[in-house]
């Protein structure tokens, strides 16, 4: 039965490992946390007043890439009417009026929902010059990473095999093993030729090309080292148990058609 040890966690990072598990499960668990977790983005903009040397175009780009702080009660699964369309269940509305010079920082925007923000107050936008004014209406709406990158909640999700490295008997301990590693995996203790950091092989093999005795062997194994980086919309160990919960709910979904097909 698969299992999960974490190895180091926070709200913007975590690192896990993944026991026991087919690389399909470890492929489907990754993509889930970038294109099935919904989260927040802003996805039209309103320009009331723009006289900045920027086009509204580039504007709302830029704040259509910026992460924003999505709390549990905007879930497009469970009270969304529209269908993540837009409807108050999904998306809310920020406002700025602001006048130069100065620069507009993520922070100077007005949520119309106290408990949802920018994840970062210190991002900047544009520069306003003396007599620039910029007045506008962002609203964001929920929408998953499957629909546009914007909505993904990680930057960096990625994963790799951790080996089993074998070492027989017939090692002389000629240490060429050491010096062919890129990733300095072995050393040498007590007079035995020990593996000291298996979770940064890269199974290049380049020590079992070096073992003129064969006396190594990297096996890879179903154990996964994944490390996921969270963008600020959702703690990263948030976003790893919503992708859980979403791959379930598919696997369910799918055993009851089965067995409507069966009956």
């Amino acid at each position: 039965m698969p299992t999960i040890e974490f190895l180091s966690e926070s709200d913007e990072k975590i690192v896990f490992i993944l026991r026991n598990a087919s690389p399909a499960l470890a492929n489907s668990i990754r993509r889930a946390m970038k294109s099935l977790v919904p989260t927040l983005a802003i996805d039209y903009v309103d320009f009331y007043t723009n006289s900045s040397y920027f086009y509204d175009e580039m504007i709302a780009h830029r704040l259509a890439m910026l992460p924003i702080k999505t709390v549990d009660k905007f879930n497009v699964q469970k009270d969304c009417v529209c269908g993540g369309v837009g409807c108050p269940s999904c998306q809310v509305s920020f406002r700025l009026n602001v006048e130069g010079p100065r620069i507009v920082y993520s922070g100077d925007f007005v949520s119309d929902d106290p408990e949802v923000h920018f994840a970062y107050k210190d991002i900047p936008v544009l520069e306003l010059f003396n007599g620039q004014q910029l007045m506008i209406e962002a609203v964001a709406r929920l929408g998953i990473g499957k629909e546009h990158s914007k909505f993904q909640p990680v930057s960096a999700c990625f994963y790799k095999i951790i080996p089993k490295i074998e070492i027989s008997e017939k090692c002389n301990l000629c240490k060429a093993c050491l010096e062919a590693c890129p990733r300095n995996v072995f050393e040498m203790k007590d007079g035995k030729l020990i593996v000291k950091n298996l979770l940064d092989c890269s199974i290049c093999r380049e020590c079992e090309k070096a073992c003129e005795e064969k006396a190594l062997r990297v096996v890879e194994t179903n154990d996964f080292l994944f490390t996921v980086e969270a963008t600020g919309a959702r703690p990263a160990k948030v976003v790893l148990k919503k992708a859980l919960e979403i791959l379930k709910g598919k696997a369910e979904n799918f055993e009851k058609l089965l067995s409507e097909i069966n009956v």
